[in-house]
């Protein structure tokens, strides 16, 4: 079926025998070709000239023995491009559906895609994991300045990470949190707060004192000048304060 593929074809039928491709060609019009060996092997030297079509659906017959190769020839030729044709009753072989009277595009319009968009191989991950092993440092995520040993627990503040703190009322979590805030608001992460118990007036005076190292209600000629530099921070509140309806 080679001669009978155009350059400008970008979708593509694979079968096991020569009279399924002849099937499909009359049925539906469809690049179609037939593999030299059937279903028993997929050539590595035939991989360039499939190189061209963006969908490749694999049409291979009709007992376990082709499906197993279906799926092993779609890892072959990269998963993300095709789709297999599960063998079944009112699925046979091309010729043989043909003969039926089956439609023909209908049951290539209902191949399955050979990748699960909710699983991967590790064949798709692997140069994301010799990403994340040369880069480790930046993995780790931004390190905070004041605080080491949180560093060694945490690694870092890293992006998709949670992190619960607990302790009785009093206990200095709020107090511990705004330091642990500003100490990453200061390196330019952005830090959204949402404070339901405490509210943002309040919350942005600890975090002013704790900013500027000092008592400003007993220096208030410097609050315009702190303010201005805390103002520049990356740093935002949510309006939300005590109980809130769940939506």
């Amino acid at each position: 079926g080679l001669p009978l593929i155009s350059r400008r074809d970008t979708e593509l039928v694979l079968t096991g025998w020569e009279l399924d491709a002849l099937a499909l060609h009359q049925a539906t019009g469809v690049a179609s070709l037939a593999l030299p060996r059937g279903t028993t092997c997929l050539p590595p030297a035939l991989l360039p000239y499939l190189e061209q079509f963006k969908r490749i659906t694999l049409w291979l017959g009709e007992d376990l023995r082709s499906w197993e190769a279906a799926k092993l020839f779609a890892r072959k030729l990269s998963l993300k491009r095709c789709s297999l044709v599960r063998p079944g009753d009112l699925q046979p072989r091309p010729l043989e559906a043909l003969n039926q009277g089956l439609n023909l595009t209908k049951i290539l319009r209902a191949a399955l895609p050979a990748s699960h968009k909710s699983i991967v191989s590790f064949r798709q991950l692997r140069e994301e994991v010799f990403g994340e092993l040369v880069n480790t440092e930046q993995v780790a995520g931004v390190k905070w300045a004041r605080f080491p040993e949180l560093n060694k627990l945490l690694k870092g503040h890293r992006r998709g990470e949670l992190t619960i703190f607990t302790g009785p009322t009093g206990s200095g979590k709020t107090t511990f949190i705004s330091e642990y805030a500003l100490d990453l608001c200061t390196q330019g992460v952005c830090t959204l707060w949402g404070s339901f118990e405490i509210n943002n007036v309040r919350l942005a005076k600890i975090m002013l004192t704790q900013f500027a190292a000092q008592r400003l209600e007993d220096q208030l000629e410097l609050y315009d000048e702190w303010a201005d530099r805390f103002e520049d921070l990356p740093l935002y509140f949510m309006t939300f304060h005590g109980q809130q309806n769940i939506k």
